[in-house]
């Protein structure tokens, strides 16, 4: 069985070179890893970021985008952390670093934080559920609750639908699916 492509790192092209360095090391906990010029792209320079020991680099900052271009093409960044706490704490970070658009949004199968980078990037910050349920689905929550408050108000949000699973139960499907239409 051939092994599925997996999305190991985005490459944006900026404007601000050292603000969003600064901003992608500070909210996110991303270290440079390298940097240099690239000849191919008439050396403009280049920063690699990454936050895993097994990753050279997850972010990849190009300079060379005009100010007045607007954001980039892309839709969002979005980086998985392990807790509520965890999310808390990036809202903390966007919050100091002038970030105003921050929407936290439950989907039922995840939690999320909604908001754009310095130069309008759209960026996720987010982490599973213990459930879940088809999608598109999401409803606004208050990040300042508790954690089981958090939790019961997602679920009483999603236990009555149709599709409702635990995290559980829809991986063993998704994983039957996947290898139900793996090429040889």
């Amino acid at each position: 069985m051939n092994a599925r492509p997996q999305l190991k790192h985005v490459g944006l092209y900026v404007h601000d070179m050292a603000r969003m360095e600064a901003f992608y090391a500070d909210v996110f906990d991303l270290m440079v890893t390298d940097r240099g010029q690239v000849p191919r792209l008439g050396n403009r320079h280049i920063v690699f970021m990454s936050a895993a020991a097994d990753a050279h680099h997850q972010m990849v900052l190009i300079d060379g985008k005009d100010p007045a271009s607007g954001p980039s093409v892309v839709f969002q960044l979005s980086f998985y952390v392990q807790t509520l706490g965890d999310l808390r704490r990036i809202d903390a970070k966007m919050r100091a670093q002038g970030v105003t658009d921050i929407t936290p949004i439950t989907h039922g199968n995840a939690w999320s934080i909604y908001a754009s980078d310095p130069e309008g990037n759209g960026l996720e910050a987010y982490l599973d559920t213990p459930w879940h349920v088809a999608q598109p689905h999401g409803r606004p929550f208050d990040l300042s609750l508790p954690d089981a408050d958090i939790e019961a108000f997602t679920l009483a949000l999603i236990q009555d639908q149709q599709t409702y699973a635990s995290r559980e139960a829809w991986m063993r499907t998704q994983e039957a699916a996947l290898h139900a239409s793996a090429r040889p």
